[in-house]
């Protein structure tokens, strides 16, 4: 009887996921209660509904595009069209703003999901190590999606699995939101194992990389150090070292898969593939022949590109000029696309790519952050940081000392250094959706966007570029919230 009831749910599971992200009644944001006696009564189990997770982190949606391509829009290098043409006077389109109503269903289903697990884990008869292991599991990924929700969204309505039966929430504050996230991901930490049991799921130092990013946005910069000091000085990560551009294959193609860089992906495979990169590609290009071009950029009006150097491996692998006819060439004879994630076996649209959430070069670029802002100007230590990821990116060892390495005296005040480790994070994390949160943490949303060339004046930056909107559907099913009151400045 047992094993009918869990053929049922994993075909009503199965057909949920596979409907389409436009119908907004499959992706209502209202907690169901499971039974752990029926479908978590081993470990096996209780990590299949742990899967359905990541199965929503995959969707469109999710990192197969929505939360991966759109926020490359509201960048200083890139440009958005059609649904992704947004703007910075006005923020998302009309389309865009229905790609992010589907972006926070997912995200809430994630969290009910993980609500569920953690709600009735215990009533399972797992051994402490599995209960362990699993229980930091959920509550990362339950961490992650706040992450997300906070950065896009600011103070969002929260549920636990404490109060996961009374939808009508108001907005909780984003700080509040923070808070939470640092210490879930601190428990994760202490409970997850050091490497992953397989690609794609989270280890103590994906927890790590995770409470270090919201300690940043919290300004708790010696925990942000202190945890990204520990993995730095890990000793099992380290950058791919480069001979050439098309090593960095094993950063971003469908031929990377674990490298030691990889921190936390959200992982797709030739069966259930991404689409982010659909977004990026248009014909012609000499990896993939087609594409949707959501985005691209210029490498003649636009300084932040006209001023990266070509000879650098990042630019080479990372960009495409389009000199022959073609979709970007109709609209500017200068135009370059995204090239950083190749399936060189693609047949269709959706590709074997990951999505990089968490690299070690993150990591080393934000622990040279957290020690200028905790010491309020950088130190050796810091300024090593950065010399690794520019060595690595010329094919230069990065752990050895080089002639061309930038000097600590010529970047020895606050300003001086932030300024540099935003370019060089810039070139490093190009079209990796983290541009957008770094400018807006860092207060150079409007001010990049100037001298990129973009805009004429930061007074051109409105409020609306700034959030992403609070779904109208939300405010029909959510009574706690007032869509006047509550709604995003610019919506």
């Amino acid at each position: 009887m047992k094993s009918k009831i869990i053929h049922i749910v994993i075909i009503l599971c199965t057909a949920f996921f596979l409907q389409s992200c436009n119908d907004w009644k499959l992706l209502e944001e209202r907690p169901r209660k499971v039974d752990a006696t029926t479908f978590m009564s081993n470990e096996a189990e209780v990590q299949s509904v742990i899967n359905s997770i990541y199965g929503q982190f995959r969707r469109d949606p999710g990192f197969g595009r929505y939360l991966s391509v759109l926020p490359e829009c509201l960048v200083d290098y890139c440009y958005g069209r059609g649904n992704y043409g947004t703007t910075y006077a006005t923020g998302l389109t009309t389309g865009g703003i229905g790609f992010v109503k589907d972006t926070w269903a997912v995200l809430y289903r994630t969290i009910r999901f993980a609500n569920g697990i953690l709600a009735q884990i215990g009533d399972s008869p797992l051994t402490q190590a599995q209960y362990d292991k699993l229980t930091g599991e959920t509550r990362y990924l339950r961490a992650f999606s706040y992450s997300f929700l906070v950065k896009y969204w600011g103070a969002v309505p929260f549920f636990d699995e404490h109060n996961q039966d009374d939808f009508n929430k108001p907005r909780t504050p984003a700080d509040d939101i923070w808070e939470y996230v640092i210490s879930e991901a601190t428990e994760a930490a202490r409970l997850l194992p050091e490497t992953p049991a397989m690609y794609g799921r989270p280890t103590k130092y994906a927890a790590l990389m995770l409470k270090a990013e919201a300690c940043l946005y919290l300004e708790r910069w010696s925990e942000a150090e202190d945890a990204l000091r520990q993995i730095v000085e890990f000793g099992n990560f380290s950058l791919v070292q480069l001979t050439d551009a098309k090593d960095f294959d094993n950063v971003y193609s469908n031929k990377a898969n674990g490298s030691s860089e990889e921190i936390f992906y959200i992982k797709y495979n030739t069966d259930d593939g991404s689409s982010f990169t659909w977004m990026y590609f248009c014909s012609p290009n000499p990896v993939f022949n087609t594409g949707a071009l959501g985005v691209y950029t210029d490498y003649v009006k636009n300084n932040f590109i006209s001023n990266w150097d070509p000879n650098d491996f990042r630019y080479q692998y990372s960009l495409y000029k389009q000199t022959a006819n073609g979709t970007l060439n109709s609209l500017t004879k200068t135009g370059m696309i995204c090239l950083k994630y190749r399936d060189y076996a693609a047949t269709k649209t959706t590709m074997n790519v990951d999505f990089p959430v968490y690299r070690y070069a993150d990591a080393l670029l934000y622990y040279a952050e957290a020690i200028c802002r905790n010491q309020g100007v950088p130190n050796a230590t810091a300024m090593e940081m950065i010399n690794m990821i520019h060595r690595r990116a010329y094919g230069r060892a990065p752990g050895v000392a080089h002639e061309s390495d930038y000097k600590l005296a010529d970047y020895n005040t606050f300003d001086k250094f932030m300024k540099l480790l935003l370019k060089e994070r810039g070139y490093e994390t190009i079209f990796e959706g983290k541009r957008y949160n770094d400018l807006k943490r860092c207060g150079k949303l409007a001010e990049y966007a100037v001298e990129a060339g973009k805009i004429a004046s930061v007074s051109d930056v409105g409020e609306a570029a700034y959030w992403w909107p609070i779904p109208s559907d939300e405010f029909n099913y959510n009574t706690a919230l007032d869509p006047t009151k509550d709604q995003n400045p610019g919506y």
